[in-house]
């Protein structure tokens, strides 16, 4: 990919904007800066993100080369994350339905009828309403049953923006106080082959306070944990590479924050990634409720910019024992 090729790839005028910004405080020319994000692009299949993300500037090649970028893992997916299969994790009523044992909450589809929906409002007087398909935790309300007038308007606007609502979560009141305004949840990643499965990573995704999502893209921020005691530890970020040691709404320091039914977590996503082990890598979001642990989605092929960001370089350590099965199956 040339210079000029690269440059008309992606958000290119604000990118341009960060990297002379980020010239001036490393006293580095920005259009040296482009010519190191291109080079990276064509050697490690970095994009714009991953460069700024993981300070490639500041970073040696073999360093680089250790991290998972959009590229590397795009190709790496093809394998260990067939597209044939994601209807089976991306469309969340799919979802519900494979995974209805870890769900543990009900939800309405329209393609229910309008019947099943007046039952869902009458037993759900506040639900959540989101995109059967989305990323990024966009587009999700709560909404309230007795603001719904029209029940036959309101399946229509469901089906229009190929929407369903699914059962209000009730968090754990200790998890709850990290930030009650939002649904905080764990991203535990898994990797599973041949009926094996194997808890590879974890880290935390708050809100900051403003929105119902705790996503990292939609203005959350992300800690990780001490895998083996289930514990928040160091500081959390957001999108903006911002550094919190507490929450800015709640004040609650992060580090040593305990995570509720740790082990019983992290024994449900291992359950979990074996149900469909042709993909085998799961990114798992899982809430945390009075009675225990539950599968909010699973990710197939998920991003690894916060894992990198947090562990502060490159995790291609964490996949190779999968990239040695799968290349001995093949």
């Amino acid at each position: 990919m040339g210079l000029l090729q690269f440059a008309a790839v992606g958000n290119y005028k604000r990118f341009w904007g960060e990297l002379k910004s980020l010239g001036k405080k490393i006293r580095r020319p920005a259009l040296c800066l482009l010519f190191d994000t291109a080079l990276s692009t064509v050697l490690f299949g970095s994009g714009m993100q991953d460069y700024l993300n993981y300070h490639f500037y500041e970073k040696s090649f073999r360093e680089r080369a250790e991290y998972i970028t959009i590229g590397w893992v795009a190709k790496f997916y093809k394998t260990a994350a067939k597209l044939e299969y994601a209807p089976f994790f991306s469309v969340k009523p799919n979802f519900h339905k494979n995974f209805a044992r870890y769900t543990k909450r009900a939800f309405f589809d329209p393609e229910q009828g309008v019947d099943a929906l007046r039952e869902f409002l009458t037993e759900h007087p506040v639900f959540i309403y989101k995109p059967a398909i989305g990323l990024g935790g966009t587009d999700i309300q709560k909404l309230r049953a007795e603001d719904i007038t029209d029940v036959d308007a309101f399946l229509q606007k469901m089906r229009d923006e190929h929407a369903f609502a699914e059962e209000l979560i009730v968090q754990d009141e200790a998890w709850a106080a990290l930030c009650p305004k939002s649904c905080n949840t764990v991203r535990v990643y898994t990797t599973a082959f041949c009926g094996e499965s194997e808890v590879i990573y974890a880290a935390a995704r708050i809100g900051n306070g403003s929105g119902v999502a705790d996503n990292f893209h939609s203005g959350g921020m992300t800690v990780a944990v001490d895998m083996e005691h289930g514990m928040l530890v160091g500081t959390a970020f957001n999108a903006a590479r911002e550094h919190f040691t507490a929450h800015p709404t709640t004040g609650i320091v992060f580090e040593g924050f305990q995570i509720p039914y740790w082990q019983a977590a992290l024994a449900m996503c291992r359950e979990a990634a074996l149900v469909n082990d042709n993909v085998n890598v799961i990114g798992w979001d899982v809430a945390f409720t009075p009675s225990g642990p539950l599968l909010i989605e699973g990710n197939r092929g998920p991003g690894w910019d916060i894992v990198q960001v947090l562990s502060g370089r490159g995790r291609k350590d964490l996949l190779r024992p999968l990239i040695a099965k799968l290349r001995c199956r093949t």
